[in-house]
């Protein structure tokens, strides 16, 4: 345990006094009665059922004396917490083809606004985190319960240039407590790097985790979706997918250019498919909640440093009352 305050606990400082002042009390009070009480008479007058724990009245001051000097320090203490163990991680394509208008005001913008109705529809004990992704994924907000960091991250989101949809899958699976190895010899196939001995895992003691990629489904750069997926899959993710764009695409102007930018929810249904989780396009509100709902809570026990103050003071309170109810009861009067 540690102390906000830690100079309040001078006041223990106190507690010998008082030991020693009841000492005395009790020392005097016996001289007293064998001075004036019939010596034959003293060792039956102290038999009494009352007086089985004369001391106790005085215990229960004194413990209540300890606790309020100790409350007034402010305790801090590492409690075991129930902790929600549930990881939402949303990837949002942040590719050149997102500035596409076929969506008003732009596929990029709609994304952002399904993005912030699916973090206001989670539970606040769900830990969420986000990745933004075009040429290479980056992990913008690690599983948090600061859903407002979250908001925050995805209004600052800005067009980039290619798409690596697959990329974005293992980032956010990797980025979930316990799953850090997830698919390390498929991103150092992508290196070409030869691959390594990856520690064994156990995928099945792992809290439920779901990842939510929001793109227009073109993939031309990084590691394949569908492998990506399956590794989601091995490591108990689910991968629901939302498609933004219209199915004819958008003829536009891009670097004063005119070129086509397509969407094809192909490959987002596959990726859904592999991994249990459900591809949505348009979403509703109805879909935002189903993804909570499936997502699930996983609560374990997990030591959280809290302060006690108000558990302490109110054990000294008690103990206070208690002594002062058995003086009452044993002595008629509070000593």
């Amino acid at each position: 345990m540690e102390f906000t305050w830690p100079v309040m606990l001078v006041g223990l400082a106190v507690v010998p006094l008082l030991l020693v002042g009841y000492g005395a009390l009790r020392r005097w009070q016996a001289q007293a009665a064998t001075a004036f009480a019939d010596a034959h008479l003293l060792p039956y007058l102290r038999q009494g059922p009352r007086l089985r724990l004369p001391h106790l009245p005085f215990a229960c001051y004194l413990s209540a004396i300890v606790l309020l000097i100790l409350a007034s320090a402010r305790p801090v203490a590492a409690i075991p917490v129930p902790t929600n163990q549930s990881v939402l991680m949303l990837a949002i394509d942040t590719s050149k083809s997102m500035v596409a208008n076929d969506l008003t005001p732009s596929r990029l913008e709609v994304a952002k606004t399904t993005a912030r109705d699916l973090v206001r529809a989670m539970p606040r004990s769900v830990r969420v985190g986000l990745v933004a992704f075009s040429d290479y994924p980056q992990v913008l907000v690690h599983p948090t319960t600061e859903h407002p960091d979250v908001l925050d991250a995805i209004d600052r989101l800005q067009p980039a240039q290619a798409t690596a949809v697959g990329s974005a899958i293992l980032a956010a699976v990797r980025a979930m407590p316990g799953r850090e190895q997830a698919g390390e010899a498929l991103l150092q196939q992508q290196r070409g790097q030869p691959p390594t001995v990856v520690p064994p895992s156990a995928p099945e003691a792992l809290p439920p985790g779901a990842v939510v990629v929001i793109t227009d489904g073109v993939t031309n750069i990084g590691v394949d979706p569908l492998q990506a997926a399956q590794v989601a899959h091995e490591f108990r993710v689910k991968v629901y997918t939302v498609g933004v764009g219209t199915p004819s695409g958008s003829v536009q102007s891009v670097d004063n250019q005119m070129v086509f930018i397509p969407f094809d929810p192909t490959g987002l249904q596959q990726i859904a498919q592999i991994t249990g989780g459900r591809y949505f396009y348009p979403p509703s509100s109805d879909d935002l909640r189903a993804v909570a709902r499936e997502l699930g809570r996983a609560f374990a026990w997990q030591r959280q440093r809290t302060e006690v103050t108000s558990l302490v003071a109110a054990a000294g309170g008690v103990l206070m009352l208690a002594g002062g109810a058995l003086s009452l009861a044993w002595f008629r009067r509070v000593p």
